[in-house]
């Protein structure tokens, strides 16, 4: 009877103990979490157009921006956003392939790829990496067009973008 006693005070031990230890490694889904986020980024752009013709126009573009969070979690809130890429528009049919950096207000940052090809209303967005409290982030989501402004002056364009997904970050 002692014997129960001692193997079932040991299989007590050895649960705690193993709850404990998967409690606080990376493979705990609190760790790992997956993050929603929902920003509106504003931007402007400068273009450097390669040819415009009325059968195509390429232009490549530099342009900087902030964004602000649409939801309660605050993911990526107050970052400024540094973007670089080419648009290809042949008829009517636009193709982006752009980078951005999403730097946060402690100096880390995060490059995301936007692609969008025509006949698409939104871009997707896939993380391609992080640095700091960023490093090792994973996800993405997608980004529609919510407003454009007259440019300011020639060869800029201003606007605004939502984008919204997800991040899984590891601890």
């Amino acid at each position: 009877m002692w014997y129960k006693k001692g193997l079932i005070n040991f299989v007590i031990v050895l649960s705690l103990a193993a709850a404990i230890i998967l409690g606080s490694s990376a493979l705990n889904p609190a760790e790992c979490a997956e993050q929603v986020y929902d920003v509106t980024v504003c931007v402007s752009l400068d273009l450097n157009p390669l040819v415009k013709s009325p059968a195509i126009t390429i232009a490549t573009y530099d342009g900087k921006g902030i964004m602000r969070s649409n939801n309660g979690g605050k993911v990526f809130d107050n970052c400024t956003v540094h973007l670089q890429g080419v648009h290809v528009l042949e008829g009517e049919k636009g193709t982006i392939y752009s980078y951005m950096k999403y730097l946060d207000p402690d100096g880390d940052f995060v490059i995301f790829r936007l692609t969008q090809n025509p006949g698409e209303k939104a871009g997707t967005t896939t993380i391609v990496m992080g640095t700091g409290k960023w490093k090792g982030v994973t996800g993405g989501g997608k980004a529609v067009r919510i407003a454009k402004g007259k440019p300011v002056r020639a060869g800029t364009v201003q606007f605004c973008n939502n984008h919204k997904g997800t991040v899984t970050l590891p601890k």
